[in-house]
């Protein structure tokens, strides 16, 4: 066995115990051969990695290991384990650990896969049960019609189902976990579906536009059904452990997402999943919106006019986006946990753009969260980076290089020397997190050798002001170009650039070639691709 990976997922359960107690996790491998595994805590969505070392038996080759957690709340963990030696090839077995439990796992690599004995206090929660995850669809995408991956997704849903109550019958768990598992088994549904329907539609664009209606009218009768199924389990208040089907009551579509709000259901991966897909989706569902019903968009949305809204939309199409979503739709604990979700994504996508405003609202509104400590440093870290001015060192070209229409004459301005050239925008995310990651180690690495930078900003002609603020931002010395469209295609068709950031090389016999470190960037690779361009006379 290479790994032991335990992942943990902090879960918003009501407390059990007013103070908080230790729950251990005893592992016991045979038969294993590996020195050292991981595991990650993550409070999600933001992850946390932990490196451990086994105490190794070397005669009987036993490795063993004892995690332990303070908690005051349940704690899901899964944990994961290769089932052939040599191979990354692993499998997962889910845990859900109460204050005070004490459980030991037991797997034997040499018995059949999945063989993992559970004991101890807390052992009622832990046996094997199986995951309530995403259905294999791979083969469904392309589908113009909803058909067959619903008729996929409803088999599964009845097999967790079953399961769920035959796991209860047999093993009488804690009345929190099978809150749990129920909610996962009632979101299920509508997580996979809309999750694949989202990411289906981008690759049968005009068959989905022609069959818009039918897919749409599936994915409300999942979600109407999970809110009819939420709003009778947390009215029987665990009385029963099955659940009952429901058929579908008529609803306006208008309420539907408001409907998704269940701060009890926030113990199910499930439902964080189908929340955070829906604060990514509605946003952009809501860009559509503007721009084929504009008026409508920018009364609803900005309470203003087309001219006055489109400027405000414009200057942030993200995170003030999302929160404005999150008040529409949301409120309590659920709204409190999208807050998160839209200030870890806006720090994983290096986009600072009004967070120091959003931070202090989701303060005023949560003051006791959890989360404030959590981001506190970030957003101190962005103020201090707001106040970044402009240098000499950061140059832009006559006319902020508008005018420009060809590579070639791009390459006139950078004849003789070595030159990195990064194509990209301040709307960008990728973009954001490659430069925020990468380039003050690539400057740092070539400091006075002599390689020159180029950033040329892709689509932002109408974003001046922003443009000049995040170089500030994110320290960007070198030559700036705002491209205009005929000059990004130009670049891109020239060097075979296929998506932004695009990275190229121009040489000092004006000789050009594309990055070889590909997304993510392998620095190293594109280290030494510039040391050889440097290397060239």
């Amino acid at each position: 066995m290479k790994k032991l990976i335990v992942s943990c997922l902090l879960m918003l359960a009501g407390v059990i115990h007013s103070h908080a107690q230790n729950a251990k996790v005893h592992v016991v491998i045979h038969h294993g051969s590996s020195k050292n595994y991981i595991y990650i805590t993550q409070r999600l969505p933001t992850p946390q990695f932990f490196d451990k070392d086994y105490q190794v038996d070397e005669q009987s080759q036993t490795r063993k290991a004892t995690l332990e957690f303070t908690l005051k709340q349940p704690l899901s963990v899964t944990l994961y384990y290769s089932v052939q030696k040599g191979r990354s090839l692993s499998k997962s077995y889910n845990l859900y650990l109460r204050p005070g439990d004490d459980i030991t796992l037991t797997a034997d690599l040499q018995k059949p896969q999945n063989t993992i004995v559970v004991t101890g206090k807390g052992s009622e929660n832990n046996q094997f049960l199986e995951n309530t995850g995403d259905v294999d669809d791979e083969k469904m995408y392309g589908d113009t019609l909803p058909n067959r991956i619903i008729a996929l997704i409803n088999k599964q849903a009845a097999i967790n189902r079953e399961q769920l109550h035959t796991y209860i019958a047999r093993y009488h768990p804690s009345a929190d976990f099978i809150k749990k598992q129920q909610y996962e088994v009632i979101y299920f549904a509508a997580d996979d579906y809309f999750g694949f329907k989202e990411n289906n539609k981008f690759g049968i664009q005009k068959a989905y536009a022609r069959n818009k209606a039918l897919w749409q009218k599936v994915q409300d009768s999942l979600f109407i059904t999970a809110g009819n199924q939420t709003r009778q389990l947390n009215k029987q208040l665990l009385a029963k452990t099955s659940l009952d089907i429901n058929s579908i009551s008529g609803i306006e579509r208008g309420t539907i997402l408001k409907q998704q709000n269940n701060d009890e259901a926030l113990v199910a991966t499930n439902y964080r999943s189908l929340l955070r897909s829906l604060l990514a989706r509605v946003k952009e569902n809501l860009w559509n919106e503007a721009e084929e019903n504009p008026d409508q968009f920018y009364r609803k949305w900005y309470q203003t006019d087309k001219e006055n809204g489109e400027k405000l939309f414009k200057d942030d199409r993200q995170n003030l986006l999302k929160e404005k979503i999150i008040k529409a739709y949301f409120k309590g604990q659920t709204a409190e946990f999208l807050y998160e979700v839209l200030l870890n994504q806006a720090k994983d996508e290096s986009d600072p753009k009004n967070i120091p405003v959003i931070f202090n609202r989701f303060k005023e509104q949560y003051p006791r969260s959890n989360f404030i400590s959590t981001y506190e440093p970030y957003v101190a870290e962005i103020i201090k980076k707001d106040k970044s001015p402009l240098t000499d060192k950061m140059i832009f070209t006559a006319g902020n290089g508008t005018k420009l229409q060809k590579l070639d004459e791009v390459l006139a301005l950078t004849k003789g020397k070595t030159v990195l050239v990064d194509m990209w925008g301040t709307w960008c995310g990728p973009c954001r997190q490659e430069i925020e990651k990468n380039s003050a180690a690539i400057k740092e690495h070539f400091k006075d050798k002599g390689l020159n930078y180029l950033y040329v900003a892709n689509y932002d002609t109408g974003n001046q002001d922003n443009w000049k603020k995040l170089i500030a931002y994110f320290h960007l010395e070198g030559t700036h170009i705002l491209a205009g469209e005929s000059l990004s295609d130009d670049i891109m068709k020239k060097v075979n650039g296929h998506g932004y950031p695009t990275y190229f090389i121009i040489k000092k016999d004006g000789s050009y070639e594309i990055s070889k470190a590909g997304y993510p960037m392998k620095r190293d690779v594109l280290v030494k691709q510039l040391e050889e361009a440097l290397a060239m006379k």
